[in-house]
């Protein structure tokens, strides 16, 4: 019983130690690992990502092998910004495993076309920075143009801004 009680811990251990090295990319709505790509120095502007539809944000879970997601992005040049979209209505980090993740820690990496950017990701909470960074996103993708004029027609979401990493 000890012998297959330590085979199995083998296993798991060895499991994570490649989860966590080597990497399984996030495919639409299956969640990967850890992200591999070159890893670049922030631009002074986002605008290159208008030609890109989606992109990848690896997070740092509290058990310490990264969880990445494929999403979408738009930028107004300077910011950028993405949706979490809920099922039902719900308070942002609602049951989104990565949105909790980055409740507890905010550094995240994007990958944008083979190249990592170190950032950090913050809910939006004003009203009126949600309303900018909702019609940016509706600007880049056209399904939700209907939805600038007719807020019932917006998905359930919450947009997250991406920032600097902040010096620790």
């Amino acid at each position: 019983m000890l012998k297959l009680l330590l085979g199995f811990l083998t296993l798991v251990v060895v499991t994570g130690i490649l989860l966590a090295t080597v990497g399984l990319e996030p495919q639409d709505r299956r969640p990967g690992t850890r992200l591999d790509g070159e890893l670049v120095a922030l631009p002074s502007t986002w605008s290159f990502t208008d030609a890109t539809q989606e992109v990848h944000l690896e997070t740092y879970p509290w058990y310490g092998i990264p969880f990445s997601v494929t999403t979408v992005l738009a930028t107004d040049g300077a910011n950028l910004y993405l949706p979490s979209i809920y099922n039902a209505p719900g308070a942002f980090p609602g049951t989104k495993f990565w949105n909790k993740v980055v409740v507890d820690n905010p550094q995240v990496r994007l990958r944008v076309a083979g190249k990592l950017y170190e950032l950090e990701i913050h809910n939006i909470t004003d009203p009126t920075e949600f309303d900018r960074a909702f019609m940016v996103l509706a600007g880049k993708y056209p399904f939700w143009q209907s939805a600038l004029e007719d807020r019932d027609k917006r998905p359930y979401m919450a947009l997250l801004k991406l920032i600097p990493r902040q010096a620790s």
